[in-house]
C-alpha cells in the first residue's frame, strides 16, 4: 500500500484515510461555499494535533509514495 503524505507549509505529514477524507471535506467546505478559511486538525486524537489553515491562496499538495512492489494498476 503505498504512502500519502500532506505538504503544508513547507512541511511534510503522514495522512492516513480517515485524516485524508477529513481533509476532502474542510477543501470542499472552504472552496465550494462562502467560508474562506478553516482550521483542520490533522492528528486529532494525538497529544500533538497539528492545527493547518485550510484556505484559498495557502498551498497544500498530497504525495502518494510508492514502495518496491506495489501494484500502482491497483490503486486505480
Amino acid at each position: 500500500m503505498p504512502n500519502r503524505f500532506l505538504h503544508y507549509g513547507g512541511s511534510k505529514y503522514i495522512l492516513n484515510r480517515e485524516g485524508e477524507a477529513r481533509l476532502q471535506r474542510v477543501l470542499e467546505t472552504v472552496y465550494g461555499s462562502d467560508v474562506n478559511h478553516q482550521w483542520f486538525t490533522l492528528y486529532p486524537d494525538s497529544p500533538t494535533p497539528c492545527s493547518l489553515l485550510i484556505a484559498p491562496g495557502v498551498p497544500i499538495s498530497v504525495e502518494t509514495e510508492y514502495e518496491i512492489g506495489d501494484d500502482i494498476t491497483a490503486q486505480r
